[in-house]
């Protein structure tokens, strides 16, 4: 349908082709603006991007063909055919230039392990294979769950590497006078194994002061295959005064 004194040409039920072949578009309804070049889509969306292998759905997304963005909102679905992490928020841009996917919206990334991230904002660098979240709130396959104000996330091995970790893990005995948790200057994660580096301990229950009692130590790892938790250069506090030390200890989680 082409609208001369708009200067403008709906198309209805297609498909819209890079020149290069790289980008190929499918949705219920394009707007192609001829005097700012820009294409409008609606319905059903979905871009491949060919070079990348990279699949994003959508209700609607503006095509900038000279500043080579898209701007894609409404149920934004991204994913990797070779990988297995699905990207779901309400709003994302793609930068063709530099290859990066990023957005500002509460964004929400699983994998097909069970683990679920919920994150602020992203910037998906694909070249590197590498997501860069503001504060991440995870649950794991276990339910634990676990808070960073930084992380980057490894898209091809699953490593995660994060800055200010809180973790508390899933209390599986029912009881709730304890919680299990963590936290520490930074952590990575590797599977069913994390390391805590200046880290601390304690099942002691939430409060505005120290805990009555909490292990510290240089680094702290836990080991979720053996359900185990073990310490290098660990103290004993009690109230916040160290009261033992132990090179090296381990106990149950």
């Amino acid at each position: 349908e082409i609208l001369k004194n708009e200067n403008q040409i709906n198309a209805y039920n297609g498909k819209a082709i890079s020149n290069d072949k790289n980008l190929e578009i499918k949705s219920d309804k394009f707007i192609y603006l001829k005097d700012s070049d820009l294409l409008k889509s609606s319905g059903n969306g979905e871009a491949l991007i060919n070079s990348e292998k990279i699949t994003i759905k959508f209700d609607d997304a503006l095509f900038d063909p000279k500043n080579q963005n898209i701007k894609a909102s409404g149920n934004v679905e991204v994913y990797q055919i070779d990988n297995s992490l699905i990207i779901q928020s309400d709003e994302i841009l793609y930068d063709q230039k530099k290859n990066i996917i990023s957005s500002s919206k509460t964004t929400k990334l699983e994998d097909n392990k069970g683990n679920i991230h919920f994150v602020d904002s992203f910037v998906f660098e694909i070249e590197k294979d590498l997501i860069k979240v503001q504060n991440l709130i995870a649950k794991d396959n276990q339910s634990n769950t676990y808070k960073t104000s930084i992380a980057f996330l490894n898209v091809k091995s699953g490593k995660i590497f994060g800055k200010d970790i809180k973790i508390e893990l899933n209390n599986s005995s029912g009881s709730n006078q304890n919680t299990y948790r963590l936290k520490g200057n930074s952590v990575k994660i590797d599977g069913d194994y994390s390391e805590i580096t200046k880290g601390i301990f304690t099942t002691c229950q939430k409060r505005e002061s120290c805990p009555p009692w909490a292990f510290t130590a240089k680094n702290i790892k836990h080991d979720k295959k053996k359900q185990e938790i073990s310490y290098d250069d660990a103290f004993l506090k009690i109230y916040d005064v160290p009261v033992a030390y132990f090179p090296k200890f381990f106990h149950p989680d």
